[in-house]
């Protein structure tokens, strides 16, 4: 059986892993240079700081585990190295500043960035895994079944943010009606942000791991990536609201003279990094999630995954349902 993956994240991965296993030949397609998908980072260069080198987790901040699948992944990822125990406690605060600490479950993140843990699941892939990146499909139709550019495919799992899946969807392709309905109904429910990364020199801020910034325009989460990633480099990331976001998707740095000031504000100090960029994200989370772990149409044999599944958009959520897509497909056999 020949399986189309479109999606180089998490859920995207797991999905073609899950097929590779199963037995099927597997083309993995990702428009990135590198797979990860929301689970993005960047490599800090030419900041005049000492933290050249330093990888910054820009899209997802961390991830939790609660059910038993990705529980067992994650104590593999912690026995070999791949991802860390980072903190059980976050700040919370307001624009007038930090109020105090709160505790939650355990949150893990990665020495090198969250994006190492989609690299570790691909590097399970066999020569049963044919791996094209960057790819940039153009479309997914139907003739005597799922084709994707001019290839046909037995099935074809789509693991990417409705919007940009639905946009690959032809609308003249009658068989694939009920899998564009699918996205319609939840490709307005994501929002953009902006991530700020500030560097210095040295710390200069109050001692924290992450802060939930509640009712203000501008921010609504900063991380400190250097106790995230576990080297305490001198660097925060800062998210912005989706109201502040959808006014600078064109222009993302013009955004950050209101970040900056949202962030002395919140942190209470004085003075702004010694180096700071802004990465747009312009589908960086759906509003809320589907409670069906995925979407799988057995007639067009096409079927749906990603972080707008399983009832909460984390990263847990994604795993689990590019695994059960995977699952679903392979019941084609």
């Amino acid at each position: 059986m020949r399986v189309a993956v479109i999606g180089g994240g998490i859920a995207g991965v797991t999905c073609a892993r899950e097929l590779m296993r199963g037995g099927a030949q597997v083309t993995l397609l990702d428009r990135g240079h590198r797979l990860g998908g929301r689970l993005g980072a960047q490599t800090l260069r030419d900041t005049g700081t000492r933290w050249d080198g330093h990888i910054v987790d820009v899209g997802a901040s961390y991830f939790t585990a609660a059910s038993p699948e990705f529980t067992t992944q994650v104590d593999d990822w912690i026995t070999r190295g791949v991802a860390r125990e980072w903190t059980d406690t976050f700040h919370i605060a307001d624009p007038e500043g930090l109020i105090g600490p709160k505790i939650g479950p355990m949150r893990y993140a990665t020495p090198a960035g969250l994006r190492s843990v989609v690299e570790d699941l691909a590097a399970q892939f066999d020569e049963g895994v044919d791996v094209r990146h960057p790819s940039d499909i153009q479309q997914v139709t139907w003739l005597d079944g799922p084709v994707v550019d001019g290839e046909h495919y037995d099935a074809v799992a789509i693991c990417a943010p409705d919007p940009q899946s639905l946009r690959l969807i032809d609308e003249t392709a009658n068989n694939l009606n009920g899998v564009r309905n699918v996205l319609e109904g939840h490709t307005r429910a994501w929002e953009p942000t902006m991530a700020l990364i500030a560097v210095a020199q040295e710390r200069y801020w109050p001692e924290f791991d992450g802060v939930f910034v509640n009712d203000d325009a501008i921010l609504t989460w900063i991380a400190d990536d250097g106790r995230r990633r576990g080297d305490d480099a001198a660097v925060l990331v800062a998210h912005s609201t989706a109201v502040l976001a959808s006014g600078h998707l064109t222009d993302p740095i013009a955004a950050a003279p209101a970040m900056l000031a949202a962030l002395r504000s919140t942190l209470e100090v004085q003075r702004d990094p010694d180096w700071f960029t802004v990465k747009r994200w312009t589908y960086a989370k759906p509003q809320s999630a589907r409670p069906e772990a995925c979407h799988w149409d057995p007639a067009a044999r096409v079927g749906i995954a990603g972080d707008s599944w399983g009832g909460q958009p984390r990263v847990e959520a994604a795993y689990l349902s590019g695994l059960a897509l995977g699952t679903a497909i392979l019941t084609l056999r």
